[in-house]
């Protein structure tokens, strides 16, 4: 059972979460609203959607990181033992959504608008779905991160240890 301390924690971080997914909500409207209608040709049709098919590449990819965060956020607010399994699947979307916008780049400007988006946004939203995970993962298993002081230090005591085990 958790301290009130963690459950806090889990509700504000929960409660970021779906903040976050929230303002990427408004980020793939936006989007929608704002990229070209045609996008590289393509041999395969959308018209089903009324949506043309580059934007609904891109928005759809957003779609996903919507999904991830939403579902991590509520799990963690919860508690919930699959909190980590969404966490460790909604990481990796938001690499691929950075791969993809570098990849797609049409000009110098838009790679660096890549870049930027890549460096300040996506990469650090996978990390902070990887510490939830990792946390997750220790809340599961009862485990307890190390105090400052009880972390392996490789200072030069530790250093004339080692020597002296290997016989040096």
């Amino acid at each position: 059972m958790g301290t009130e301390a963690d459950d806090r924690r889990a509700r504000s971080t929960g409660t970021a979460l779906l903040i976050a997914a929230l303002g990427l909500s408004a980020w793939i409207i936006y989007l929608g609203a704002a990229l070209p209608n045609q996008g590289p040709a393509q041999d395969w049709n959308t018209t089903w959607t009324g949506i043309d098919t580059w934007q609904l590449t891109w928005a759809g990819l957003d779609v996903f990181e919507v999904a991830g965060l939403t579902a991590t956020g509520y799990l963690v607010r919860r508690s919930h033992r699959q909190t980590r399994t969404a966490a460790l699947l909604a990481a990796p979307v938001f690499v691929i959504d950075g791969w993809f916008d570098m990849l797609t780049a049409a000009s110098r400007s838009d790679l660096a608008v890549s870049l930027a988006l890549l460096a300040v946004a996506e990469l650090p939203a996978a990390a902070v779905l990887l510490l939830v995970a990792r946390k997750a993962r220790q809340f599961e298993t009862g485990e307890q991160p190390a105090a400052a002081d009880e972390r392996p230090q490789l200072g030069e005591k530790a250093v004339d240890e080692l020597g002296n085990e290997s016989g040096g």
